[in-house]
């Protein structure tokens, strides 16, 4: 392993299956990392293990340097009146040596204070002056503020990334329509919403030249918007707002649905051949995800997030157990669920625990941040090379899994706790053991790979 370590940027070897990660921290950031060497030891069996794990520690320090590098979020007027007018209570409260009724006088000694000490904060001043002025309008950065902050955790972890690139892809088309983050949530009218869609619909959709985004991917992005609009309104405290963006029309969507007339964005099933090719054709953890994707129609990021303890041989119902664990989020409950392993899917899963004894994730080398990703580009890469129809992805294997259900004749109950859909009435998501769902799943999976080519 010394030839390795040799090659990789910052890594030293201690002795003993032990490794130190040590990078300088670039100097425009050490005060606010607090560090200039930044530090990690790493324990590696084998030459695999250490790549793997180099990986995650330089990823880690890249995120923490971007993070530090990051400029600091600026408040919009009415965030910046609100917190102005909070520090002046408090300094105004920490007066001592008036009376009880005397606030005024409190406020304009710690704003003459403020002044004879030079350069004081003109906001500062103002909120210790005139507290009970009117307050900066409410914009449509605030609405996304108190959206990001409430709904999305603040913008921050792995599982939020995507939702803010979305979000954030919205504004800047918001923007680009005459709609900038500054506008005041009250200004807002039907022909800034008209203005938007148009823009929306105009756009030439990325990677096919002539052709322009799909309705049903403005409807997406204006359905984004509105949410936005009307869930930071409603948390801002405008009970009365009305939201232009609410029942918007899009040329080209079926008025009944919503649904798209043309049907270039349809996921269709792959063609046994091809799936039986790319069986072929892949190898290695690929190979065995694709193979357990097919057999289980389980979305890729559950696979890929797998953990060794998730995944059940022993007894009559060998399963695998999608769960939130702390590398891998679910956005729904009924995400949350046991399938059952049945057939080819039984076998690769078998061979994946094998192969990672000792390991936490299943899939070490793609069970983190960006791992999904990874896979999803990989696998395309080789389908892409059997088939050009667009219509065919990684996600087409769900829905071969909902063909082969229906035509095994499964209920509908245990097709959406095989998939991971919403089970709809009370009854379906909380009556009845955990066990005998497992079975019932069981069973209806048995008649469903039964079927499979």
């Amino acid at each position: 392993m010394g030839i390795v370590t040799m090659k990789l940027r910052g890594l030293s070897e201690l002795g003993q299956g032990r490794w130190e990660y040590r990078r300088r921290v670039p100097e425009a950031v050490r005060t606010k990392i607090g560090k200039s060497e930044w530090k990690r030891v790493i324990k590696a069996r084998s030459d695999a293990d250490l790549l793997r794990q180099y990986g995650r520690v330089e990823a880690e320090f890249e995120r923490e340097v971007l993070a530090a590098k990051a400029p600091k979020q600026r408040l919009t007027p009415r965030a910046a009146w609100e917190a102005a007018v909070r520090e002046a209570n408090e300094m105004a409260a920490g007066v001592v040596g008036l009376g009880d009724d005397d606030h005024d006088e409190a406020r304009a000694l710690v704003a003459e204070s403020l002044v004879s000490l030079g350069r004081p904060d003109p906001l500062l001043v103002q909120a210790l002056m005139d507290p009970r002025r009117s307050a900066p309008a409410l914009t449509l950065e605030d609405a996304r503020n108190v959206y990001v902050a409430e709904k999305l955790g603040g913008g921050m972890g792995a599982e939020h990334r995507a939702a803010m690139v979305r979000l954030e892809r919205v504004m800047k088309l918001a923007s680009e329509a005459g709609l900038p983050a500054t506008t005041a949530l009250s200004d807002l009218t039907r022909e800034h919403a008209r203005k938007v869609r148009d823009h929306m619909l105009s756009r030439e959709k990325l990677g096919a030249k002539g052709e322009r985004v799909s309705p049903a991917s403005v409807k997406r992005e204006l359905g984004l918007l509105r949410t936005v609009v009307s869930y930071g309104a409603r948390e801002l405290g405008l009970l009365d707002f009305a939201s232009p963006f609410d029942k918007l029309p899009i040329e080209g969507l079926s008025a009944a649905s919503g649904a798209r007339v043309a049907a270039r964005e349809k996921v269709d099933p792959l063609p046994a051949k091809i799936a039986s090719a790319m069986r072929g054709k892949l190898t290695g953890d690929l190979r065995l995800i694709w193979r357990i994707l097919e057999g289980t129609g389980c979305r890729l990021g559950e696979v890929t997030g797998l953990r060794v303890e998730d995944i059940v041989l022993a007894g009559d119902t060998p399963h695998l157990r999608i769960r939130w664990h702390e590398g891998r989020r679910l956005k729904t409950l009924s995400s949350i669920r046991s399938v059952p392993l049945v057939g080819d899917a039984l076998a690769a899963a078998q061979e994946a625990v094998k192969l990672a004894e000792g390991e936490r994730m299943l899939f070490p080398l793609y069970g983190h941040e960006g791992g999904p990703d990874a896979v999803s580009a990989a696998l395309m890469k080789h389908l892409r090379e059997l088939t050009k129809n667009r219509r065919h992805v990684v996600y087409s294997l769900r829905h071969n899994m909902k063909d082969l259900l229906v035509m095994a004749g499964v209920s509908e109950r245990d097709e959406h706790r095989i998939l991971g859909h919403s089970l709809g009435s009370v009854g379906n998501r909380v009556y009845g053991g955990d066990e005998a769902k497992l079975k019932a799943a069981t069973e209806a999976m048995r008649k469903a790979i039964a079927l499979a080519p």
